[in-house]
């Protein structure tokens, strides 16, 4: 009896994993035989006869502070993006070179005061010596004024406004940590200024660069579009600018046209910022553009499949929803599209663009993610 308990037992068991395998290999099998499809997610651009290049944004300007021919730079003690008040001690320079340079320039001082009392208190003065000696000795005055122009006694480097510093151009022979407060001359000013300070409400322009046929495109005056979007991989947060191109200037050696535009109001950018630049008389930015190739069209109306997931009890499959939609604007490549009837588009894991198989409504799918991920 127990041999025969024992043998109905190995029956079962075997069922059991010959069940399993018939199903696991059935579902491999079902998945291969799947639609593939890519898909695309909604997102906001321009449609229409339009024009797009890439821009950055730069301050219109900066308050710089230079440095006197005689400065040595010993210390910063500001860092980039660090607010200051007028007054702030922004680095130190080498102060006993300073005090060399007032002492020598005091000497010279002295010695043009002294020789034109002597001159004027001769019997015949000299007038055209004493001209020019006032002369010079106005002109050293002016030297030994600017001596310390901008400096503390003890050789401190004073802001001139309030602001927020956006570059620091001194290289010091300071502490290895001083290399955080060094930067290249981000506004493009001269290389020369210590130190770029911007006011609390500053103005911005975006600049870019186009070939001499597109750049017929955009003249002084003409109105653009410039686009922001807060992180490359998401569509959610984007800020719209629009501005006035205020310059267009050939360079013959690059054959293109370089172009900077003053942007409207004072929004929430900043410097190095990139953004989509386009012209408004050409084209309309819309929300949820899709390409044209999403479309199906049937009995005269428009639908898209969008990819969703369900849990199966072997695991999550995924399937299309048909939806129908309503076309708002479109051109060759792309369209913009609303719920129809006031719906809402469903949440979903995509939008369909291709498919390697006719699919309908609820049709299971399975995604080609090297394609997917490619975009």
């Amino acid at each position: 009896m127990n041999k025969k308990n024992k043998i109905i037992n190995k029956f079962i068991i075997l069922f059991i994993i010959i069940v399993i395998l018939c199903t696991y290999f059935s579902k491999t099998i079902k998945n291969a035989l799947l639609p593939e499809v890519t898909v695309v997610t909604l997102n906001s651009r321009t449609i229409g006869n339009n024009y797009e290049t890439e821009g950055t944004i730069n301050y219109t300007d900066t308050h710089k502070i230079y440095a006197m021919h005689n400065w040595n730079v010993k210390d910063i003690l500001v860092k980039l993006n660090q607010h200051v008040e007028k007054g702030t001690v922004l680095g130190d320079v080498d102060n006993d070179a300073i005090t060399l340079s007032e002492r020598e320039e005091e000497a010279t001082i002295m010695q043009l005061q002294d020789e034109i009392q002597a001159l004027k208190s001769s019997p015949n003065p000299d007038q055209n010596k004493i001209k020019e000696d006032q002369y010079n000795l106005d002109t050293d005055n002016l030297k030994y004024g600017q001596i310390r122009k901008g400096l503390t006694s003890t050789g401190g480097i004073l802001s001139d406004t309030e602001g927020t510093v956006v570059a620091i151009n001194a290289q010091t022979g300071g502490t290895d940590d001083s290399s955080d407060t060094q930067s290249t001359d981000s506004s493009g000013g001269s290389n020369n200024a210590l130190f770029e300070i911007v006011n609390n409400k500053p103005s911005f322009v975006v600049n870019w660069t186009t070939t001499s046929n597109d750049a017929k495109k955009f003249f002084i005056g003409s109105k653009i579009h410039a686009t922001k979007s807060s992180d490359a991989n998401s569509n959610s947060k984007i800020t719209q600018l629009t501005g006035q191109v205020i310059k267009k200037q050939y360079d013959d050696k690059t054959n293109q046209y370089d172009f900077s535009a003053s942007i409207d109001g004072s929004p929430s950018i900043n410097e190095d910022d990139n953004v989509t630049v386009s012209a408004i008389e050409n084209s309309k930015r819309y929300n949820n553009v899709i390409p044209k190739s999403c479309l199906t069209e049937q009995d005269g109306l428009d639908y898209i499949f969008i990819v969703n997931q369900k849990s199966q009890a072997l695991g999550t499959e995924m399937y299309v929803q048909k939806v129908q939609v309503q076309v708002v604007a479109s051109d060759d490549v792309n369209c913009s599209i609303k719920p129809f009837n006031g719906s809402t588009i469903p949440s979903n894991l995509g939008i369909v663009m291709s498919t390697t198989k006719s699919i309908d409504d609820n049709s299971q799918v399975k995604l080609d993610n090297d394609e997917n991920e490619s975009r």
